[in-house]
């Protein structure tokens, strides 16, 4: 039985057919959970971990949404107080001048 072959080696992990394509500047801001969106009033510049905003949800539920990137937020993808399903695309990011 043969070892599997180890992945390509290269800065990138993205498959060479989205190479120049929105894909490579492109990142997205998912909803951890089902709720309302909550965004903090930010725009801009924004670091890996940087707290966007909110799900809230019953009994006083508030799960974080952070940014997972260093990026140029560009736009909400969804109205604030929006109810969200989790993994909903909630924000794009700008990751090319990042």
């Amino acid at each position: 039985m043969s070892e599997p072959t180890p992945p390509p080696t290269g800065s990138s992990t993205e498959p060479a057919s989205l190479a120049g394509t929105c894909a490579d500047t492109m990142g997205l801001v998912v909803a951890p959970t089902t709720g309302r969106f909550e965004p903090t009033p930010i725009s801009g510049r924004v670091t890996a971990g940087q707290l966007l905003g909110h799900i809230t949800g019953g009994r006083g539920r508030a799960d974080e949404v952070r940014a997972p990137v260093d990026a140029w937020l560009k736009d909400l993808l969804v109205r604030p107080r929006q109810l969200v399903r989790a993994g909903q695309a909630l924000a794009w990011l700008d990751v090319s001048t990042a």
